[in-house]
């Protein structure tokens, strides 16, 4: 073990020693019965302590006649959903009664909502990310190539100065090398390769649509190439099958998919052999509700102490489930579909998955990355691409989308390449974009 990789273990010790007392519980409790137990146990702990010493759930326990405790996750069935909204509208009555928080969760705002939600050290992430990483032979301290940033956390001027420096010296003790995820452009995704050769990582994480823009952008560079890497993390954004191959192939091993968020912290990681997410049960309750459309929506309530815990919280995700009889504890999750604002619903009634989009413009190879823009009147398709695309290329994904989609030919569809995809603040893509106005 090199000097860095012992630091590293040193500075985490702690987070080591939870994630073996979590991985002893998933050994023992292991009936379906022991485990909606032990969520009902910790549900009833939370509750207790939202609801008598937090405004909001005081408030909330009152304007719903919410019950004290529960005996069954299944009367949870007829308590409200907690929406984003929710915490936007009434931020003071978050805070705890006479104890302040340490600091403030803020999200990046993919669904066009960012939050502010109040907080207290995590101790269940760390755990939870290392037991899910496990699985892949993963091991704290690997040296780890990060596609990331969080650069909307900096600040500015001096402070954002200092901070960008803290983090720089925290990956070097960690033995990580971090690149922006932010610009997909075939520059700076080839100056990224560069950087990579350069690093011999055993590790890569990143965000789903820059990792993806990576390797559609190197993929000729690549073929010299012969890394040892343990695996690939891809977290912010579902992949379909195919992605998950296209990575998997360029790295020459498997695809690990986190399922989490800012407010909600890591949930779930899929398993190597089934490619399943297997959900962290013991500081997660996931729950799913059908919504208008039959899809199943994913409720959340944060079963560890946190300084203002979700409860039944839509995170706004779809869920694809193997057993969709029992959704009152969701331990496994055969894949992330996506969000309902990325169903697509256009005045005519047409409705799709905005995902479809990807297989239209995957027989086009110099594609890179791809957004979907709804008006009020069409659609626009956004592409990144290494070459200039050519009218036949425009034209057979016109003939792709409308087959699929046969509604669409009643719509406008233009097809623009860029430099650049839309972006949050947070430097997430998302899948589809809106606007209130025509093409």
């Amino acid at each position: 073990m090199n000097i860095k990789k012992r630091f590293y273990s040193f500075l985490n010790r702690n987070v080591f020693i939870k994630s073996i007392s979590r991985g002893g519980r998933y050994r023992v409790l292991t009936s379906p019965a022991e485990i909606k137990s032990f969520q009902i146990e910790r549900f009833n702990i939370i509750w207790n302590d939202a609801f008598n010493n937090i405004p909001f759930y005081r408030e909330w326990k009152k304007k719903y006649d919410l019950p004290d405790k529960i005996s069954d996750l299944a009367e949870l069935d007829n308590w409200p959903t907690l929406a984003k909204i929710n915490l936007q509208e009434i931020k003071k009555s978050l805070l705890r009664d006479n104890v302040k928080p340490t600091g403030y969760i803020k999200t990046g705002g993919s669904t066009g909502e960012p939050l502010h939600i109040p907080t207290w050290k995590d101790t269940e992430t760390s755990p939870s990310m290392w037991l899910g990483r496990a699985a892949y032979g993963i091991e704290p301290g690997m040296k780890t190539f990060l596609i990331w940033g969080h650069h909307h956390l900096y600040g500015k001027g001096i402070l954002r100065r200092i901070n960008v420096a803290k983090r720089v010296m925290k990956d070097w003790l960690s033995n990580m090398k971090r690149v922006s995820a932010y610009d997909i452009s075939e520059k700076a995704m080839s100056s990224v390769f560069k950087t990579y050769t350069k690093f011999h990582s055993e590790l890569i994480i990143g965000f789903s649509a820059s990792v993806l823009s990576f390797v559609r952008v190197n993929r000729k560079r690549n073929e010299e190439q012969n890394y040892k890497i343990k695996a690939v993390i891809c977290t912010a954004g579902p992949l379909s099958v195919t992605e998950k191959e296209e990575i998997s192939s360029f790295f020459n091993a498997p695809v690990c998919m986190e399922y989490g968020s800012a407010e909600c912290g890591v949930m779930a990681y899929t398993e190597p052999s089934s490619n399943e997410y297997i959900v962290f049960w013991d500081t997660h309750l996931l729950q799913g509700i059908k919504d208008e459309f039959g899809e199943i929506k994913n409720i959340v309530t944060r079963l560890s102490n946190c300084y203002f815990p979700l409860i039944r919280y839509d995170i706004g995700d779809y869920l694809e489930l193997e057993n969709t009889v029992d959704l009152n504890s969701v331990s496994k999750i055969k894949t992330i579909k996506g969000r309902p604002s990325d169903i697509v619903c256009l005045n005519d009634g047409t409705t799709f998955f905005g995902a479809i989009i990807g297989d239209c413009v995957k027989q086009i190879q110099t594609v890179v990355a791809n957004q979907l823009h709804v008006y009020q009147n069409g659609i626009q398709l956004k592409v990144v691409a290494l070459q200039p695309l050519i009218e036949s290329d425009l034209s057979l994904v016109k003939l792709r989308l409308t087959t699929v989609v046969p509604g669409l030919k009643k719509h406008n569809i233009i097809i623009t390449q860029v430099d650049q995809l839309y972006k949050t603040i947070a430097g997430k893509t998302p899948l589809v974009v809106y606007n209130e106005f025509n093409l």
